[in-house]
């Protein structure tokens, strides 16, 4: 494990988990795969039967979870991940 010394003492740079997937919940990872479908909040709230502000809300986690800055970043993780694929979709 890798360590750096900081201002408040010994810094962690080794990542928690090699595989950040796995820090994902299964619900995280419904959402995720329907983000990379190009849906929105809205359409992804009533597949899920959650509303809008709480999609929102996995979002963000899955974001802050994967190290990524928007949505569109969350989405090409997703497709790169081999996690949806495109070409069955029924939109």
């Amino acid at each position: 494990m890798q360590q750096q010394r900081s201002e408040g003492g010994v810094q962690n740079l080794t990542p928690k988990n090699a595989n950040p997937l796995l820090d994902l919940s299964p619900r995280e990872k419904e959402v995720l795969g329907l983000v990379a479908l190009g849906m929105g909040n809205e359409e992804i709230g009533k597949r899920l039967f959650i509303s809008p502000k709480t999609v929102k809300n996995y979002v963000t986690r899955i974001r802050r979870k994967l190290g990524l800055e928007n949505r569109t970043q969350v989405a090409l993780y997703a497709l790169r991940k081999g996690l949806v694929d495109i070409d069955e979709t029924n939109f």
